[in-house]
């Protein structure tokens, strides 16, 4: 299909059109597998939507996902209907325009890795936890809740193998958590626009015809950005926090959000930015890659990427250089910070099929040939974590590389 270009004339495209050429804009460095794809269909209609947004409040229509080789679905059924995937950049603008996307729902989530010089004993480590959850916990004048439990949020603690001349502790820990004491309106704007009625009181509703995106702009984007701001601050500091309830003393190796708003035009969903003047916290360039509970976690030193050759070998650099997006790409500075949901079953995503506002996705089954599984929402669907393709295909981009490879100890979901 011929892609026409978003002109002057946008209105008259048809809504195929405007879909096709948004997929133009997804630069996908992940597997492939069934969770991939629909990572990528369904990112398709979350950027059709910017586009058109973009368009209509006189901006430049080149929203774009840059994945990162954990590539995936978001299981929040809001971000999930709103278009929105997992593991990658999204960009919409230069950084600098007071213009915020309220639907991809930042929520600051990030990984505390903590140095420790002795195995601790699980026993005290699960009734020093059990003794927190029975206090009523305050960090400035914020009552805390325990998230440390939920969906894919845990506390673990391996064994350290060196891989380089960095001088690391025997032990480490991480802990697995974000701010949701901040999604609602308690203590101010609140972050998520389906939980403050704050929020959505003054934000815009915009319809497409691939859905709504609730929006921000001007000083209300400031405002949102620096409430933002505050919470990476509090979820460092919380994750902090408990760790030394927890562990008493350790050294801090990495705490970095994962899911956050790098400016007012870039939010790194479900992935590791590199570009420590990105992040508030710069104590180190480490990040932590947690696969999955039966397989160990590494940590990697961040350079900056896409490199230019990656670019060209990924063939990007055709397309990149006709949207003026060379610059975007060479400084995506991602990196994965899991493996990410997949589905053991789906071997492709074959079509979208849309009734009404509905998208039900027509996948293909890898256990026999012609079944079929449709679903809406991915969230109520079989899924496992993926295995160490994450981290060799990190490694192959030169995304990074590894410092230290986690043995695990033992796991806590308590």
């Amino acid at each position: 299909m011929n892609i026409p270009e978003l002109s002057e004339n946008f209105s008259n495209l048809s809504k195929m059109d405007i879909l096709e050429r948004a997929k133009k804009f997804i630069f996908s460095t992940g597997l492939n597998d069934g969770a991939s794809q629909l990572s990528k269909e369904n990112m398709a209609y979350g950027l059709a939507q910017f586009h058109y947004i973009q368009y209509k409040f006189g901006l430049n229509p080149k929203a774009l996902f840059i994945s990162t080789p954990d590539e995936t679905i978001s299981r929040n059924i809001f971000r999930w209907n709103s278009g929105v995937s997992y593991g990658g950049r999204l960009n919409w603008g230069n950084g600098q325009d007071r213009f915020i996307f309220l639907n991809t729902k930042p929520n600051c989530c990030g990984l505390l890795v903590g140095g420790l010089y002795e195995r601790p004993s699980p026993y005290e480590i699960i009734k020093r936890i059990e003794d927190i959850k029975n206090e009523e916990l305050y960090l400035e004048d914020v009552k805390l809740k325990w998230d440390y439990s939920v969906g894919n949020h845990f506390i673990d603690i391996y064994q350290t193998k060196n891989l380089s001349d960095i001088d690391f502790p025997p032990f480490m820990f991480v802990i697995h958590g974000s701010v949701s004491e901040f999604r609602d309106d308690h203590y101010g704007l609140g972050l998520y626009i389906d939980k403050s009625k704050t929020l959505k009181q003054h934000a815009t509703v915009v319809e497409t015809p691939f859905g709504n995106q609730y929006i921000i702009q001007d000083n209300l984007a400031k405002e949102y950005l620096d409430f933002h701001n505050y919470a990476i601050h509090f979820a460092e500091k919380k994750r902090e926090y408990f760790g030394s309830k927890i562990f008493d003393e350790f050294e801090i190796i990495s705490n970095k959000s994962h899911q956050f708003l790098a400016d007012y035009n870039n939010i790194y969903l479900g992935c590791h930015c590199t570009d420590l003047s990105k992040n508030i916290n710069t104590r180190s360039n480490l990040f932590p890659i947690c696969i999955r509970a039966d397989m160990p976690a590494y940590i990697f030193e961040g350079k900056p990427n896409l490199s230019y050759t990656v670019i060209k070998n990924l063939n990007f650099l055709e397309l990149a250089q006709k949207f003026d997006l060379i610059d975007t790409l060479l400084n995506a500075n991602i990196l994965p910070h899991g493996a990410g949901y997949a589905f053991p079953d789906i071997e492709n995503v074959e079509k979208v099929i849309e009734i009404g506002t509905n998208r039900y996705f027509l996948c293909s089954l890898k256990s026999k040939v012609g079944a079929k599984k449709i679903f809406r929402n991915p969230r109520e669907i079989q899924f496992i974590y993926r295995d160490r393709s994450v981290i060799l295909k990190t490694i192959q981009l030169d995304l990074g590389h590894i410092v230290a490879r986690l043995d695990p100890d033992f796991i806590l979901k308590i």
